[in-house]
């Protein structure tokens, strides 16, 4: 055999591994090139939906927030028109008077909102406060209604402003108007404490900051249609923003600018940027080292293939003068098969009782493919981490922004009557809960109560307990009528329930000079009377439907009369649903006796003391059980 046939089969043997092993790498880097495509695809889908549920999370917070001023603003209006100094001053004519008592009750509010009091047709009586300039510029005159109002407007120095309109009447004639507004600023950043700047969007009036660090963005932000988005950009000093716009509106629909809500991720999307190009680098180092023992597995596995390939290929030019004798395997294996590089000697002419071993071949190109495998799944795995960490960060700090709403929205001050003992408590079983409850005072010295349970748990149960709260107070301000201001609150829920959830409720109105109770119980459960010797009795009636389920229902009115030394428990489902890690539930008899038991060792306590004590009778009967649902407890009685 001629030392060219040598070196020609020697060529095809190189020029089948070669082949194969390219083919193998172009395999091996698409099928790495899908899988981080589909990362790619998936970390995509999932951000996608995230911006999603955040902007509609971050809108409902807005509602939310503007529902609460409003309430508020709604009080502290009220406040003054119930005063009788107001009717006083208004037939007196006199605008020094009416700038005092303004400023009085200006004094009294925490928040301080900014007051002014128009005549029937509109014109200025009297204004406290005003530093931004919403009476002097005319932007709150507006003639009187019959209807309690409220608007946004953006004040000259480009602020938000809540403005609540509520008619001062004399009979049945609307004489003037209390004009109470606060602006939202200060409220937007506690309700959305991340913030790094914070700015209003006008159609025709620009981007205006007002509060924190509002930087110039290379890029301008859409004209402001009304449309809640979310977007990362760019400033000109290199910092990146997550910008979020909310429209701002009132409660008619009307358009006033949108809110840019701005945070500084630029230190986010940093590491984020690192760490995957961290996750890239170590794929490709993998991808090339795998590749590297792949063609090194397929050098070793071809070995006794490039023998036979050899000899077929002398076989096949007629180079019959092949002799095959045994050989010593170990350790230079010397070919004495005529025209057979020494390199395939063994594989070629070996021994009977032994067998080409490759088997380390085999293993090795196994064990590179499932590293790969392995680490494909690491960065997958790794990303998903990141994004799920992510997620969790956002929802804890929209559990602490829901809980501190929530909060917010329950009364603290039971100084309602000077003739009745008032207290109410609400501990939620998680963050947020979906009870709630309510208590003012009306205008003909009666009281109103509410105490209401959301069915779930949760930041939908929270969500929609807040909008009920508003609903309810605004839709039951007089016993007069009550099924009917109820029914007129019901489909008001129904219009907006897109979860289709529910509540129980009982909305009460007590009169403390006669001790007469009247309410409507939508399926809540029945109040408890306990006297001072601690018998209780259960004011049971004829079962409502809840609220928020079918639209234009009736509800009965039911009275009671609470005597003399007697204290009055509304209560939710949380109370009597108690139970052990065992399973043992409370139950309604024993919600009893720890009430009775509770106002007969009463004594001298007050009403707050006594919400406390059946608070702690609950956690007794528990022990280390978590507490299953929301417990809300009112408590009230007569005194002297």
């Amino acid at each position: 055999m001629t030392a060219s046939s040598t070196k020609h089969g020697t060529r095809k043997g190189r020029s089948l591994r070669r082949g194969i092993t390219m083919i193998a790498a172009a395999a091996l880097v698409a099928v790495s090139g899908i899988i981080i495509a589909y990362a790619e695809f998936r970390n995509d889908l999932v951000s996608r939906r995230y911006e999603s549920s955040w902007i509609e999370v971050q809108s409902d917070l807005l509602d939310t927030m503007l529902e609460l001023y409003r309430g508020r603003l709604g009080d502290v209006s009220r406040t003054v028109v119930l005063d009788a100094e107001i009717d006083a001053a208004l037939r007196n004519g006199s605008s020094d008077d009416l700038n005092r008592m303004l400023e009085q009750v200006r004094n009294t509010v925490r928040a301080r909102p900014e007051f002014a009091v128009l005549s029937a047709s509109g014109q200025i009586l009297a204004t406290t406060g005003d530093e931004a300039g919403l009476v002097e510029s005319g932007a709150v005159e507006e003639r009187a209604t019959d209807a309690i109002r409220n608007r946004i407007i953006v004040a000259p120095s480009g602020s938000p402003f809540l403005v609540h309109y509520s008619p001062v009447r004399r009979g049945d004639v609307v004489v003037a108007q209390v004009v109470a507004y606060l602006e939202i600023s200060d409220g937007i950043s506690f309700f959305f404490p991340d913030l790094i700047g914070l700015a209003l969007s006008q159609p025709k009036g620009g981007l205006l900051g007002l509060a924190g660090d509002v930087p110039e963005l290379e890029s301008a932000l859409p004209e402001p249609d009304g449309q809640a988005r979310h977007q990362i950009m760019s400033s000109s000093d290199g910092r990146r923003f997550d910008v979020a716009t909310l429209p701002l509106r009132d409660e008619d629909g009307n358009f006033s600018g949108e809110l840019v809500l701005l945070r500084d991720i630029s230190d986010a999307l940093e590491r984020e940027e690192v760490l995957a190009t961290l996750a890239f680098s170590s794929v490709l180092v993998i991808v090339l080292l795998s590749l590297g023992l792949l063609a090194r597995a397929l050098r070793l596995g071809f070995r006794p293939l490039g023998a036979v390939v050899y000899l077929l290929d002398a076989m096949a030019r007629g180079e019959t003068g092949l002799r095959m004798r045994n050989v010593e395997p170990p350790p230079e294996p010397e070919s004495d098969v005529e025209g057979v590089p020494e390199r395939f000697a063994y594989h070629s002419v070996a021994r009977k009782d032994q067998e080409p071993d490759s088997s380390g071949s085999t293993s090795l190109a196994q064990r590179s493919v499932a590293e790969i495998d392995t680490l494909l799944d690491t960065v997958e795995r790794f990303r998903a981490s990141i994004d799920a960490r992510n997620a969790l960060i956002a929802v804890q700090e929209q559990l602490e922004s829901a809980r501190r709403i929530q909060q917010s929205l329950l009364p603290e001050d039971f100084d309602l009557h000077p003739g009745l003992d008032f207290s109410g408590r609400m501990r939620a079983a998680q963050d947020v809960g979906g009870d709630f409850f309510d208590a003012f005072p009306v205008d003909d010295g009666r009281v109103a109560a509410v105490i209401a349970d959301v069915s779930g748990k949760g930041i939908a149960a929270a969500l929609f307990a807040a909008q009920a709260s508003v609903v309810l107070r605004s839709h039951c301000q007089t016993p007069e009528n009550l099924p009917v201001q109820i029914q007129a609150a019901n489909n008001a829920l129904c219009q907006r329930n897109p979860e289709e959830m529910f509540l129980t409720a009982i909305v009460a109105f007590i009169t403390p000079r006669t001790g007469e109770v009247a309410f409507v119980n939508a399926g809540h459960c029945p109040p408890m009377i306990a006297g001072i010797d601690g018998k209780v009795r259960l004011e049971m009636r004829p079962p409502n439907l809840v609220l928020g389920v079918l639209p234009d229902v009736d509800w009965s009115l039911h009275h009671l009369t609470l005597g003399p030394g007697e204290s009055l428990l509304f209560h939710s489902d949380g109370f009597d649903e108690a139970q052990t890690k065992e399973g043992e539930i409370l139950g309604r008899d024993k919600s009893m006796e720890i009430f009775g038991k509770v106002i007969g060792e009463a004594e001298s306590q007050d009403c707050a003391a006594v919400s406390e004590r059946i608070l702690e009778e609950i956690d007794q009967f528990a022990g280390d059980a978590p507490q299953a649902d929301d417990i809300t407890l009112i408590t009230m009685k007569l005194v002297d």
